[in-house]
């Protein structure tokens, strides 16, 4: 192999590798996650993709759980929630920008009410 073609190839992967690690990795749809309310009865669940949140819980170990509406779906990014205390609200958060919006219910049996997303600074 002449120099010049490693080179080549050296260049052309190093190139690859440097696009492949500066894309921001965006969610994909249907990727959630969860975190279980202080009493541990209760999870307030994350739609990755559009930051849209439900609350769930059980009243007992025989039955299975209720997920309650989801809040309105925001735009397509990176969203997570944030532990909190309080079981009718919870905290979610753009781990793109920084933002932060905190939802609420105000009947479990109507989508949670979420504030306008926080300016970032």
């Amino acid at each position: 192999m002449h120099v010049s073609h490693f080179k080549y190839v050296y260049r052309t992967a190093l190139a690859v590798v440097m696009l492949t690690v500066s894309q921001p990795a965006f969610a994909g749809p249907n990727q959630y996650s969860g975190v279980a309310t202080r009493s541990n009865l209760s999870v307030w669940r994350v739609n990755h993709q559009n930051g849209s949140v439900s609350l769930c819980s059980f009243e007992r170990y025989a039955d299975q759980p209720d997920c309650y509406p989801w809040s309105a779906n925001e735009s397509i990014g990176k969203f997570d929630i944030i532990r909190g205390h309080d079981v009718l609200s919870t905290w979610r958060i753009n781990v793109i920008s920084g933002e932060v919006s905190l939802c609420e219910y105000d009947e479990i049996t109507a989508p949670p009410i979420c504030t306008p997303w926080s300016k970032s600074q």
